[in-house]
């Protein structure tokens, strides 16, 4: 047996962090071929992880963990990091004794994360191989490098150009792993849309100018100044693309990670809703919105890889961490209410080597 926040049931919206258990489930078997037995260390709360435990992940749609059931309990969690107990006899790149880090698959959501011990497939496994990373720096910028990868994918022709940037919810978890990431193309100016009490924040992870958007829209602030190449949208709602559009320039590029909805997985969408925001999305990206810029909704589908993880992680990108908290009932529930909230302030961060 292990310890582990886990469900039997799916819980019902918006009471995950009440209905969550903490305690013993079964621990997961030897590995057997290719699978990787690991000692967690640390493990990220994600906004996503939430939905997945109340079946709304999507608004309802596309993807869904197994369900959870008395005598074969869901674990939460998708990243992790930690070391190699054990490994199978057809592995060949990971040993006992690595450190090691991941995100897993939704749709093979069997393990979970928030737990003492998981098991994955070898090639769903990444070395971390950096003794200058902790385990929990590892776990809070896994997603965060893994989301950014694909959208930086999709400007990656013009961003070593003089291009212009704008990073809308830069001073978030994986927001703040772009300014980092965009660090590498130096002749790329990145504008950070944060609140005001987040600047300096922005400022000391790559950004070269910052907008708060508590003092109004922040494309009327933007108005007058010179236009973008490229918007990264990390808040997601058509607030954002309204308010992105003036300033984007002719055939600049729109790539969110969330759509036209915000907090997407609060609750289930009827049929219509979701046909509706999926209808406008495909439209949106192969008409080219009238040809005024290209709209790119980002969505790759883990693992984390060897070269995420170099491009990322090992060129010093490091996620804003809003709280670590120990791997104990009561602070895992109060940090599942923070994020849950979608203003955590950064990652939250499950620490496994702390009990209280």
């Amino acid at each position: 047996m292990m310890k582990a926040v886990y469900l039997t049931s799916w819980a019902a919206l918006n009471t995950v962090p009440e209905t969550v258990s903490f305690g013993d489930v079964p621990a997961p078997p030897p590995p057997k071929k290719d699978e990787v037995l690991i000692s967690v260390k640390a493990a990220s709360i994600n906004t996503d992880d939430i939905p997945l435990l109340q079946d709304s992940a999507c608004g309802g749609w596309l993807f869904h963990t197994r369900k959870p059931t008395t005598s074969d309990p869901l674990v939460g969690g998708m990243d992790y990091s930690g070391i190699v107990l054990a490994v199978g006899p057809d592995c060949k790149r990971v040993k006992v004794g690595d450190r090691v880090c991941g995100i897993s698959k939704v749709a093979e959501y069997q393990r979970g994360t928030w737990a003492e011990q998981t098991l994955y497939p070898e090639s769903d496994v990444c070395l971390i191989s950096s003794a200058d990373i902790s385990f929990v720096d590892a776990a809070a910028v896994a997603m965060g490098a893994f989301v950014n990868f694909d959208m930086i994918s999709h400007a990656a022709k013009v961003l070593p150009t003089q291009s212009r940037c704008l990073v809308v919810g830069a001073s978030g978890a994986l927001g703040t792993v772009m300014l980092q990431m965009l660090q590498k193309y130096e002749s790329c100016h990145v504008t950070a849309v944060c609140s005001g009490k987040n600047a300096e924040t922005c400022l000391s992870m790559g950004a070269n100018a910052t907008v708060d958007y508590t003092k109004g829209p922040f494309g009327e602030q933007l108005q007058d100044a010179e236009q973008f190449d490229v918007v990264f949208d990390f808040v997601g709602g058509l607030d954002v693309l309204r308010n992105s559009e003036p300033l984007l320039k002719k055939n600049g590029q729109f790539v969110t990670a969330v759509g036209d909805r915000q907090n997407l997985g609060d609750r289930i969408l009827t049929f219509s809703e979701f046909a509706s925001s999926a209808g406008a999305i495909v439209r949106r990206s192969l008409c080219g919105c009238g040809g005024a810029y290209k709209y790119v909704m980002s969505g790759s589908y883990p693992p984390l890889t060897e070269q995420i993880w170099k491009e990322s992680a090992l060129a010093g990108a490091r996620a804003a961490i809003a709280e670590e908290v120990p791997f104990a009932e009561e602070p895992i529930r109060a940090a599942l209410r923070r994020v849950a909230s979608h203003h955590p302030g950064g990652r939250v961060v499950i620490n496994l080597e702390r009990s209280v």
